[in-house]
């Protein structure tokens, strides 16, 4: 996949990662701690927006609906396999669907680190594209709620 960028300064950003017109991150001053997510809390409203039941994306990713339903809501844990299937069936990276669900399961065993503070960075993109922010997550590994 290419993206052709009508906004050079942005083409920069996203390529070098520098550049005067955009920050590349900036401080919220108002932050909230971040908290990891299950991914079926990203996969959910990505079918939702494209009109596809959960019934009919089960037969496409091979799974019973009852697996899928518990997956998207978060009572069982995304496979590798799965999450490949996902990624070829809509295009939602199987790495970042991967990434999310480590993150919560780590999240999940160690309560105590909620009591940590944590910082959140608040990045904004002047774009709407959806292919822009998937090629983000592809070369940054950024996940991102859209």
């Amino acid at each position: 996949m290419k993206i052709v960028f009508e906004d050079t300064d942005l083409e920069e950003l996203i390529t070098t990662g520098r550049n005067s017109k955009y920050k590349k991150a900036t401080r919220n001053e108002n932050p909230a701690p971040f908290m990891a997510v299950h991914p079926g809390m990203m996969i959910k409203p990505e079918l939702e927006e494209r009109g596809i039941s959960q019934k009919d994306f089960a037969k496409m990713v091979g799974i019973q609906a009852s697996h899928l339903s518990e997956v998207l809501n978060g009572k069982r844990a995304l496979t590798t396999d799965l999450a490949v299937k996902i990624e070829s069936a809509i295009g939602l990276p199987a790495k970042v669907l991967l990434t999310a669900q480590t993150q919560y399961e780590l999240e999940s065993a160690n309560p105590a680190s909620d009591n940590k503070e944590k910082e959140t960075i608040t990045i904004t993109i002047p774009v709407s594209d959806r292919s822009l922010l998937r090629e983000l997550v592809r070369r940054f590994g950024w996940v991102g709620v859209f």
